[in-house]
């Protein structure tokens, strides 16, 4: 306790008598170095959270059934789906049936996906239907009509993601071609272009179901894949266990399953989240150690005087990792008040425009505690290295300035 007494009236003096504007900058540095470890992070969280919620909002949904390797198609869809509705921990699901493989206009073309879905219950599921930007949605008495993903419409976005491979300039009452999987192409009329702002759902175009089992019979009761939103605080995995318990020849898959992509760009983003991290976390080491070695080198004599008359090294030590605290918890405590009202609700008013759509930052008290503990970790071994070569001089040559 005596020794600690010791490294308090020591660390309280240097704080007092220090130069205020190394003071000012060396707690600007801490300051500006913690907003960043907060900020990229969450950043990139906020990006990982966007993706995930368009994945399951706009592909995937949270459970995806489809047949296993032993058929192609879902039947006896209507029962199924009662028995799907009533599962524990079920909100909503909904049939799809693939059933067409090219969309042409004019002289433009691409192979994508043609799916025939009912537009009250895919509604529910999924978000689509509700990010249409030009025209309107399908019904379900709509017939001849197609909706199209911006990825395929274009639409004139020459600035969009993938425009020249899309059919450029296709808008809600258009005229297109659709090639079903039996070879047949059928013109239809664009009832409306949607915008996920998400790649992968992007490249879609629907039909109703009514339509398609007009086209073709033998799509009528059946599904090539029957989507499921699992209610909130469902335990996605055991709800899936219970629909494939429903009836053989199905298998289930996750969302977590499925979003390779999301999970490939969430590693990406985490990888160069660490790598800045680490990039400030030395630079708050290099500030703390460079601050410290300057201190140590002026106060020489004094530290040899106060060892002279008696005071250990240890209390000498502790004093400067003391004032190396002082300056990290300054830093810290503005940095987390500017984060926290100023640069989070700035970025939720003015969001990042990413690929997936807007971003704004997402954190954790979590990432912010164990940022507060790096930082004054390194904070720590960056002022004990300088301070401990410093008691190591003999004293003579410490009060002679040897």
């Amino acid at each position: 306790m005596k020794s600690m007494r010791v490294s308090v009236f020591l660390a309280v003096r240097a704080l007092a008598r220090s130069n205020l504007g190394i003071a000012w900058a060396t707690t600007l540095m801490m300051l500006l170095i913690y907003v960043s470890l907060l900020f990229l992070p969450s950043l990139i969280q906020g990006a990982i959270d966007r993706a995930n919620t368009q994945l399951v909002d706009t592909l995937t949904s949270n459970i995806v059934i489809t047949p296993d390797s032993r058929g192609t198609s879902i039947d006896d869809v209507a029962g199924y789906l009662g028995r799907i509705r009533r599962t524990a921990g079920v909100a909503q699901a909904t049939a799809v049936y693939h059933v067409g493989i090219e969309v042409s206009y004019g002289s433009n073309s691409g192979s994508w996906s043609v799916d025939a879905v009912d537009p009250a219950s895919y509604g529910k599921v999924f978000s689509t239907f509700s990010n249409v930007t030009d025209g309107g949605p399908l019904t379900e008495q709509d017939t001849n009509q197609v909706l199209l993903g911006i990825g395929i419409a274009g639409s004139g976005e020459t600035t969009a993601r993938g425009y020249r491979a899309s059919l450029r300039d296709v808008y809600a009452g258009d005229e297109v071609s659709v090639t079903f999987l039996n070879g047949h192409s059928l013109p239809f009329t664009v009832a409306g272009v949607y915008d996920n702002q998400f790649p992968q759902s992007d490249n879609n175009a629907y039909i109703t179901m009514r339509e398609a089992e007009k086209l073709q019979p033998d799509v009528a009761n059946h599904a090539t894949a029957i989507y499921v939103r699992t209610r909130h605080g469902a335990d996605v995995n055991r709800v899936a266990r219970r629909l494939t318990s429903l009836r053989p020849g199905v298998q289930a898959l996750t969302s977590t399953d499925l979003g390779a992509t999301v999970q490939d760009q969430t590693a990406a983003y985490r990888l160069i989240s660490d790598i800045l991290k680490a990039i400030s976390l030395v630079m708050a080491a290099i500030t703390i150690f460079t601050i410290t070695y300057i201190d140590v080198v002026h106060k020489r004599r004094q530290i040899g005087v106060e060892r002279a008359i008696g005071i250990k090294s240890g209390p000498i030590v502790f004093s400067y990792v003391m004032k190396a605290w002082a300056y990290a918890m300054a830093g810290i405590g503005t940095g987390f008040a500017l984060f926290r009202y100023a640069v989070i609700p700035f970025v939720s008013g003015h969001p990042f425009h990413f690929p997936n759509g807007p971003v704004a930052l997402v954190t954790t008290w979590g990432e912010m505690s164990r940022d507060l503990v790096f930082l004054v970790v390194v904070a720590t071994l960056a002022a004990v290295a300088p301070a401990l070569r410093s008691v190591r001089i003999p004293i003579l040559d410490s009060i002679w300035g040897v």
